[in-house]
């Protein structure tokens, strides 16, 4: 399992994530991708478009209702196969504040060298 280091702090104004949408970067030296699931975990996983490295992408938080909060989850790509690892993740409101995502690290000891830093949209 992925080392799992978090960051959490707020970004400047122009910078900000619309309430609802999550923006991931795949910042180390592999793509990543998001898994949105209940943050229960009991329902079929729904994964995004894989985010290339070096670039950012920007998605729907997926709302499942009844005020059940949304597990984010970070999945990264190895570069010399199709396999995967986790690389942090978290549960949100999914219709609260942005959030920004960044992927960070590399693919070296099965995906132990990556970690996950989260920029919260400041609140007004």
């Amino acid at each position: 399992m992925a080392s799992s280091g978090v960051l959490l702090s707020s970004g400047p104004a122009q910078a900000a994530i619309s309430p609802g949408r999550v923006q991931l970067c795949a910042q180390g030296n592999y793509a990543a991708y998001l898994v949105f699931n209940t943050a229960q975990q009991d329902q079929q996983g729904i994964s995004t478009a894989t985010v290339s490295a070096g670039s950012c992408q920007t998605f729907n938080v997926v709302n499942f209702g009844d005020g059940t909060q949304t597990g984010i989850s970070v999945i990264g790509k190895y570069n010399t196969s199709s396999g995967t690892f986790y690389v942090g993740g978290l549960n949100v409101v999914p219709t609260a504040g942005g959030w920004k995502l960044f992927a960070k690290g590399t693919t070296a000891n099965s995906g132990a060298g990556s970690w996950l830093e989260i920029e919260a949209t400041p609140r007004s």
